[in-house]
């Protein structure tokens, strides 16, 4: 043999094997989490990718999916070349075109709707990340329809939050993992914002001195360590935070200097049942907001920098009826409906935990508060010795907007941390610059203009405020291909991407000359419903024509929605190509400090 049977054999393995020749930096795709990494190559192919240290969102955390962004790259199913369909729509039968004439067509095609109706091309983004960049497009192009992946993501959650504080979960702002002390996750098991998550959770669980409480209807992922695990009936999530609130109001364990400094709890609101200034806001010939100040006694705006405001009480001011928004809030919330008992057999939570659940969280909010040796000045001057945190944080997600109730279940969620005091305040859930927005940002979305050749002359997209900025026609009808900001979808701030091949098939409410796609594979993950969205591609009129006369799909793969469409333009992937990753749509800034960044090529195209 050569060798004695007892003696050791040593083998000379290689055990850190040279794997690259060349080190990129880029920002990962593989979610929205946006990530990141250091791009290993060797002879320019892509070998292995890891985190990058240096980056503010992941420090050096990737997580399996970002790893593997090597077989997207060497998908089989990438694009490379421009395809022009030959058969029947659905047969998947094209040809290959250079690009000079894809463009040639798209340019064409693109060109005679805009000089006819701009608005008669529907233009719909996936998750590209660039909405800031897709939006003036299509502004520019004259056309108000355009929506984005949002509108059946979590758009409700974001509209919630944007509508209630001026920011919302993930996006818009993050839990202090480093001095919370009460840290709730509702409906969450992984996460577009993942690897931050994970270090801080990491961080929480080092600690040891927080507690980690869960509400989902299964446990796994992050759930799987939390110190309590909430097993909650799906979509009822609301009820149990109404519950929690009413716990809290009645033992009237809320934060009322934070209330009175930065929310609107005090505004006198107008009791005219019938009248056409019921519910309106009491102000003064300025315009300003009015409170009623209990030591000064009188009504004195709410804008001043000091005064202290009741909070509850019926009074007659100026002739008018009034009582502060608090009461209103207390009086809905402290319905015997939302008491724990009530709501216990619905959510499938016994009422004394949610009883211990509000007595821990207002225990963690009020009897061990973080307090920093900071002076600061807050944005009305008024300045301050110390920084007193309300260390509870919470975070949520999918689970939550994948129910029809998203929207005011996320209002719910914003308004315990609001009665909490914890909004931006050490140990608490902190914005993201450049966040917060004005209660809700400005910009309206703009109708339609019917103007060949022109620009529509302001965002598709927006936030309404009030019937006046509905893009409805004389009759109430909705003027928008997907039906969005009308009266059936009024808070639909991304557009609603899922509409638009239904409704362009079945010309409900009009027909479209050119559907224009990127990154949006609505025959398989945006549709709903598979079978009859692959009939909407293939929808024929009377005379045998396609009801949607011209598509065209661009996409970095042969993905389900190629084979329907007209004309194929093939998308770079994520380490092929530039990207911006701006402040300005979808920012990955930290709480204490702005940040931006770009995506850069990293490989060749092929």
């Amino acid at each position: 043999m050569g060798f004695g049977p007892f003696k050791t054999v040593k083998e000379n393995v290689v055990r850190a094997p040279k794997v690259s020749d060349e080190v990129k930096t880029s920002t990962c795709y593989m979610c929205a989490c946006r990530c990141g990494i250091k791009v290993h190559l060797k002879n320019g192919k892509v070998r292995y990718i890891e985190g990058n240290p240096d980056h503010p969102v992941n420090k050096g955390v990737l997580c399996a999916k970002g790893s593997s962004g090597i077989m997207h790259q060497n998908a089989p199913a990438k694009l490379t070349k421009p395809l022009l369909r030959v058969g029947e729509r659905g047969s998947g039968e094209f040809k290959e075109i250079e690009w000079d004439e894809a463009m040639d067509l798209a340019t064409k095609w693109l060109g005679d709707t805009r000089a006819k109706d701009p608005g008669k091309l529907a233009f719909f983004t996936g998750r590209d990340q660039s909405q800031s960049l897709t939006g003036w497009w299509a502004s520019q192009f004259g056309t108000h329809n355009f929506a984005a992946h949002g509108g059946f993501c979590s758009v409700n959650m974001a509209a919630g939050g944007l509508y209630t504080i001026g920011g919302a979960f993930w996006e818009f702002g993050d839990p202090d993992f480093d001095r919370t002390k009460y840290f709730m996750m509702f409906g969450v098991a992984d996460d577009h914002d993942s690897n931050p998550i994970k270090i801080g959770l990491g961080k929480m669980k080092t600690r040891g001195d927080c507690k980690f409480v869960v509400v989902n209807p299964s446990r796994n992922g992050y759930n799987a360590i939390a110190d309590e695990w909430l097993g909650i009936r799906p979509g009822t999530d609301g009820l149990f935070i109404f519950a929690i609130i009413n716990e809290l109001l009645r033992a009237e364990k809320v934060d009322f200097p934070s209330l009175a400094r930065y929310t609107n709890s005090p505004w006198l609101v107008i009791q005219n049942p019938g009248g056409d200034d019921d519910g309106l806001f009491l102000r003064d010939k300025k315009g300003f907001p009015l409170v009623w100040d209990i030591k000064k006694k009188k009504a004195v705006s709410a804008y001043s920098k000091d005064f202290t405001p009741a909070f509850a009480g019926t009074r007659k001011i100026r002739g008018k009826t009034v009582v502060p928004v608090f009461e209103l809030l207390a009086k809905r919330y402290m319905a015997p409906e939302y008491s724990p008992d009530a709501v216990a057999d619905k959510c499938g939570i016994g009422a004394d935990t949610i009883r211990r659940i509000a007595a821990e969280l207002a225990h963690a909010a009020f009897e061990e508060e973080v307090v920093i040796d900071q002076p600061w000045v807050d944005a009305w001057g008024r300045k301050h010795d110390k920084m007193i945190g309300r260390p509870v944080a919470i975070h949520a997600m999918r689970g939550i907007s994948a129910h029809t109730n998203g929207f005011h279940t996320c209002r719910a969620i914003h308004m315990l941390q609001v009665l909490l005091g914890s909004i931006d305040t050490p140990g608490g859930w902190r914005y993201k610059p450049p966040f917060p927005k004005p209660i809700p940002p400005a910009p309206k979305a703009t109708p339609p203009h019917y103007k060949p050749n022109t620009p529509l002359g302001g965002g598709p997209l927006g936030f309404p405020t009030s019937p006046d900025d509905l893009i409805i026609d004389d009759d109430g009808k909705p003027l928008r291909i997907d039906k969005a900001f009308s009266w059936e979808h009024p808070i639909s701030l991304h557009g609603l991407m899922h509409m638009v091949m239904r409704n362009a098939a079945t010309q409900d409410p009009y027909g479209v000359d050119v559907l224009f796609m990127f990154m949006a594979n609505m025959a398989w993950n945006s549709s709903m419903n598979i079978g009859e969205t692959l009939e909407f591609f293939t929808a024929k009129d009377d005379d045998g024509n396609y009801k949607i006369p011209k598509i065209i799909y661009s996409d970095a793969f042969y993905s389900e929605t190629v084979p329907y469409c007209d004309l194929i333009l093939p998308d770079t992937t994520y380490l092929e190509r530039y990207d911006c990753l701006s402040v300005l749509d979808r920012p990955f800034s930290q709480a204490h400090a702005m940040a931006d960044g770009i995506r850069q090529p990293v490989v060749e195209l092929d």
